[in-house]
């Protein structure tokens, strides 16, 4: 009986031995994000046979450090970070999130309903504000929509992140800003709040999940498969998405190259 209960503890102990270390970059709320992405632990410490440890986030410079200095095997973040941490540590894009039935989101540029601006092209001289200070729907994207409409960044006044796409909202709804970039899904519910689209950009995926591609190969596979497969409603609905999707890769042509955009706008830096 004693040799049974030895080997049912060492095969407990040794299916643990190995932690999973799964980092979210918070786009909210980091309270609320550590109840949602719990859940979703819980889910793959059950599939793999692995302990999780979830590291929610705030800022994406914090996160690119805990790359630098712990080892990540899983992360989710917005597309131009997930670039930001391929320079860092090898890994590879192993699913997309759909929510509301969509993998893509766009950026917009958004105004005041009675602002003078009628076209993008009027934004010369402009107070500019973004959502975020890097990622892809309320930074490089609305700064993609203003380079292809000739606005260089010594056509603009003033420009700085807001943090949140809402406070960028406000600021342009205070008459701080004349004009804020943020997420087009995030623009839609203040359209009949006082603001307007001046302008929308091409679509990209809205988060990214990478997977280290060190982390031991049976684990990986236990990892892709647990998030293809996620069916459980009440997990998902915690989440806020519908699924995990497998990426294809011309989601990615336009957002890889999100270094050519943020070099044409040093004044957010």
């Amino acid at each position: 009986m004693l040799r049974v209960l030895f080997i049912f503890l060492f095969f407990f102990f040794k299916a643990f031995s190995y932690e999973i270390n799964f980092a979210v970059l918070s786009s909210g709320s980091t309270v609320e994000e550590y109840k949602k992405f719990k859940a979703l632990s819980k889910y793959l410490e059950k599939e793999t046979g692995s302990k999780v440890n979830l590291f929610i986030v705030r800022n994406y410079k914090d996160i690119l450090d805990l790359y630098r200095y712990e080892h990540i095997d899983i992360s989710i973040t917005c597309p131009v970070v997930f670039y930001k941490i391929q320079e860092i540590k090898p890994v590879e894009s192993i699913a997309v999130l759909k929510i509301s039935g969509e993998v893509m989101e766009a950026g917009v540029i958004v105004v005041k309903k009675d602002s003078p601006f009628k076209t993008v092209k009027d934004l010369k001289g402009a107070k500019i504000t973004l959502g975020s200070s890097i990622c892809a729907s309320n930074c490089v994207m609305p700064l993609y929509i203003l380079s292809v409409n000739d606005i260089s960044y010594e056509d603009i006044a003033d420009m700085w992140s807001s943090g949140s796409d809402k406070a960028a909202i406000l600021a342009v709804l205070a008459g701080l800003a004349d004009a804020a970039g943020v997420k087009e899904e995030t623009a839609l519910l203040y359209l009949d709040k006082g603001i307007r689209i001046l302008g929308k950009s091409p679509y990209v995926p809205r988060y990214v999940v990478a997977l280290s591609k060190d982390a031991p190969e049976d684990l990986k596979e236990k990892i892709k498969n647990a998030l293809y497969n996620l069916k459980d409603r009440k997990i998902l609905s915690v989440l806020g998405i519908d699924s995990f999707e497998k990426p294809k890769p011309e989601m990615f042509r336009l957002i890889k190259n999100y270094n050519a955009v943020l070099g044409q706008y040093p004044i957010i830096k």
